[in-house]
């Protein structure tokens, strides 16, 4: 059985024990999370459930495993014959999180 959820702008296909990499959630490793954004399951009894767009009363329900941040982008602005130089760093925060059940609606 698996699921697709909605978190912020991304959707994920999950199933029970997937890692998926999401923006940063507040928590420690160990924590639970629910996604309550959930658009699609199908794949266990062949019946689908379609959200519309979402399903009423399912959610998905993880673990955070991991807080980090990501490798370090260089922002560099220049604009030629101005003295116009900026240079800028940024390190996007992310939480690794282990699905651990997919609720179906009551």
């Amino acid at each position: 059985m698996y699921a697709i959820i909605e978190d912020g702008s991304h959707q994920f296909r999950v199933r029970e024990g997937d890692r998926i990499t999401v923006d940063r959630r507040d928590g420690q490793a160990g924590d639970e999370l629910q996604f309550s954004k959930v658009l699609f399951i199908g794949g266990g009894d062949g019946s689908p459930t379609i959200g519309t767009p979402m399903i009423e009363g399912a959610r998905v329900v993880a673990k955070i495993v991991n807080q980090f941040k990501a490798k370090k982008i260089i922002i560099q602005k220049f604009r030629r014959r101005k003295n116009m130089r900026r240079k800028n760093g940024h390190r996007q925060p992310y939480t690794v999180v282990q699905i651990t059940s997919l609720a179906l609606p009551a």
